[in-house]
């Protein structure tokens, strides 16, 4: 494919959005459903793992700040397991789906779908990466960015236009309040300087991926402009991907007190979707393709705006406020069996909300280096969901199931830190919510025509989630942690509002964690913790196709996470993370009694990750890693009858890739993905409907990437 007919696909895909929105903005229709119903089935600092040439600061580790801090308390203020991707890391790296640059976080596990628009989930803390709990919030400049039903969406940003990944574990940040059950990840773009970098890859399956960034800074005027594309035919058979996003800030600083600034932000992505195999075609004939799945795929636009206003009103008192209005605008065709009809899904979800932080810092020796930080925070989701019977793309007929619904989300926490002792770093917070909202839902009971009916958001009153963390540090480098939080887990979609008999209560999740860091040493750095999330009546999508949810009951995950970065001599770096993570359906209830002390689904049994990296001159740097997950069940029962009780998703993947610095303004890199050619899935789920069993992705073969960078 030239790339005019690239430009023209993605034109084309547009204007099928624009005009599928038009289309469904008519009343939800109450004809006949059908023939068949398709089911679908560290404070002070954190660590940033891989860099090379200098050590980056760590949880309790001394960090000496020029001047006094100002604006609201951040991740690394967080008195958690914290981890921080920093950008050189970062822009160096190819990935299909941005989702999967999280690969190198400790503890962190990614499943890439390569299903078209639906292309990757991550995992924290014993949570899946199904969609079928919405568990780890997504932020992109401090802007929430997760779909109505929790998946984190990360499409709109390329490497290049990254400054940092901040990667918060567990239940004690009070800073954000839906979604934020299992910790959070917050993507921190570039924003001053005069830089202009050109970036361009190409690789495997056809793989072209060019990005340029503009920054500029004229007295109080910085401007930071960036344009990227990516396209690919991918390792499968139908699977071409296109996918251009760019972005616009201005920020205007008159003053050391005041900062005002504009993001916008678009993204366009057109991809076909290969569908997934059978275990058996999985390892003969991996690049296949089904046949019923000739036609899938997808389309999706996101479109952001966001004022951000940063003023320092008096000193030691500051204030941020951020008000925000985007779009997520999807349509996916999809067929998962050959017995069953293709549908168009779509999603049309619209959100706008306003986030204020108040902090105070007592700048008095004798304040105990107090903070104090206010925070309240709105969002408004409304959302449109359709399913629509489809042949090969053409429609035929009304809506089967159409969802038109609101959600009104508000919070405000209070935190308070301090120093009683020098050695002794104390903190308290107290967080609440209170959820509102109302839709109309297309619902068919048996034997009756269907019909539109009108349902309230279940009425979960105010949540309040209380949150302590202390920290010591007895000798300079050397810090042992403790925290207890509460965090919330809500239904998704149509899961969240009163379409059942008795109304979903929310689950309550309370964790805790107690951990230590080292840096006593400038060669070695550590990080040991243990950690426990207890949920108290976990909700989860049924995945029938319904839409409902279910609730599986009093569920337990715990683990432990080791983390170590060695740095024997000045261009050698070894470091490495392991986590283990167990997971238990405690009390499943009676109607799941068969399910007690079972695991939950698509939990891996551990997350690893291992690198070296040489520099063995200034101009080059060669490195060597690995990511590797264990085994999990495919369903809560942990019993297929294709796999019995046994485990699946087990993998190890080895990755290469060298930098070279010709000059101050030109470098060249290469990459080579899955350097020992494995063979493994990157995604499996199992389909109890039409033809049951184990559905398989297999994951890439050996690719090679080339890259060439320009700074002028």
């Amino acid at each position: 494919m030239t790339p005019r007919a690239h430009t023209s696909r993605l034109a084309a895909a547009l204007a099928a959005l624009l005009s599928a929105r038009a289309a469904a903005a008519e009343p939800p229709a109450e004809a006949a459903a059908p023939d068949a119903d398709p089911a679908t089935a560290t404070p002070e600092a954190a660590p940033m793992m891989g860099e090379t040439p200098e050590a980056a600061p760590m949880l309790g580790e001394e960090v000496v700040v020029i001047g006094q801090r100002i604006g609201p308390l951040d991740s690394a203020d967080v008195v958690t397991s914290v981890d921080i991707l920093g950008g050189e890391e970062i822009q160096k790296q190819s990935a299909a789906e941005p989702l999967e640059l999280l690969r190198r976080v400790p503890a962190v596990y990614v499943e890439s779908f390569n299903q078209g628009i639906i292309s990757a989930d991550v995992g924290l803390r014993g949570f899946n990466t199904q969609g079928d709990v919405a568990h780890t919030k997504l932020l992109i400049d401090g802007i929430p960015s997760n779909h109505h039903v929790g998946v984190p969406d990360m499409k709109a940003v390329f490497p290049l236009e990254i400054e940092r990944i901040e990667v918060v574990k567990g239940t004690n940040d009070p800073r954000y309040g839906l979604n934020n059950v299992a910790g959070n990840i917050h993507v921190v773009t570039r924003k001053t300087g005069n830089e202009r970098i050109a970036r361009l890859l190409a690789g495997s399956f056809w793989t072209v991926e060019p990005q340029v960034l503009v920054a500029s800074e004229d007295g109080a005027l910085s401007q930071t402009y960036f344009a990227g594309y990516r396209g690919s035919d991918g390792y499968r058979d139908h699977a071409r991907s296109d996918r251009v996003a760019g972005s616009a800030r201005w920020f205007y600083e008159p003053s050391r007190e005041l900062r005002v600034g504009l993001i916008l932000r678009g993204m366009l992505i057109d991809a076909d979707a290969p569908g997934y195999l059978s275990a058996e075609d999985a390892r003969a004939r991996p690049t296949a393709s089904p046949a019923h799945s000739s036609s899938d795929g997808g389309r999706q636009a996101t479109l952001h705006a966001s004022v951000h206003v940063d003023h320092e009103l008096t000193e030691g008192l500051s204030w941020q406020l951020k008000g925000y209005g985007q779009a997520f605008l999807r349509d996916r065709w999809v067929r998962f069996d050959p017995d069953l009809d293709q549908q168009l899904r779509i999603e049309d979800d619209r959100q706008y909300g306003a986030i204020s932080v108040l902090t105070y810092r007592a700048r008095e020796p004798r304040a105990l280096d107090l903070t104090v930080e206010w925070g309240v925070d709105y969002q408004l989701q409304d959302n449109r969901y359709q399913r629509i019977p489809t042949v090969d793309r053409a429609r035929q007929g009304a809506a089967f199931r159409d969802e038109d619904f609101d959600l009104h989300a508000v919070g405000s926490y209070l935190q308070a830190s301090a120093r009683p002792l020098e050695p002794i770093k104390l903190v308290a917070a107290l967080r609440a919510d209170r959820l509102a909202g109302a839709g109309s839902f297309l619902e068919q009971p048996e034997g009756e025509a269907p019909r539109t009916v009108d349902r309230d958001l279940n009425d979960y009153g105010f949540i309040w989630q209380p949150k302590a963390s202390v920290m010591v540090t007895p000798v300079k480098g050397q810090s042992v942690y403790a925290n207890y939080g509460r965090s919330f887990q809500i239904g998704t979609g149509k899961g969240a509002y009163a379409t059942q008999g008795t109304p979903l209560e929310p689950s309550i999740n309370d964790g805790w964690e107690i951990g230590y860091r080292s840096s006593l040493f400038p060669w070695l750095k550590g990080h040991v913790a243990y950690w426990e999330q207890r949920a108290s009546g976990e909700v989860r999508d049924k995945g029938d196709g319904s839409g409902d949810a279910e609730n599986v009951g009093e569920t337990l995950r715990r683990g432990f996470d080791v983390e170590l970065t060695l740095r024997p001599v000045d261009f050698l770096s070894v470091w490495g993370a392991f986590s283990r993570a167990i997971s238990e359906q405690v009390e499943p209830g009676p109607a799941l009694a068969a399910n007690k002390g079972k695991e939950l689904d698509h939990v891996p049994s551990f997350s690893a990750k291992a690198g070296i990296d040489v520099r063995p001159t200034q101009a080059l740097l060669v490195s060597l890693w690995c990511y590797a997950q264990g085994d999990y069940h495919l369903n809560k029962e942990n019993h297929t009858e294709e796999n019995g009780s046994r485990k699946v998703g087990d993998h190890v993947v080895v990755n290469a890739s060298a930098t070279y610095d010709v000059s101050e303004s030109i470098a060249l890199g290469v990459e080579v993905h899955n350097l020992l050619d494995r063979s493994y899935d990157t995604s499996i789920w199992y389909k109890d409907f039409g033809a049951a069993g184990a559905q398989h992705n297999p994951g890439d073969a050996r690719s090679a990437y080339v890259t060439g960078t320009l700074s002028f």
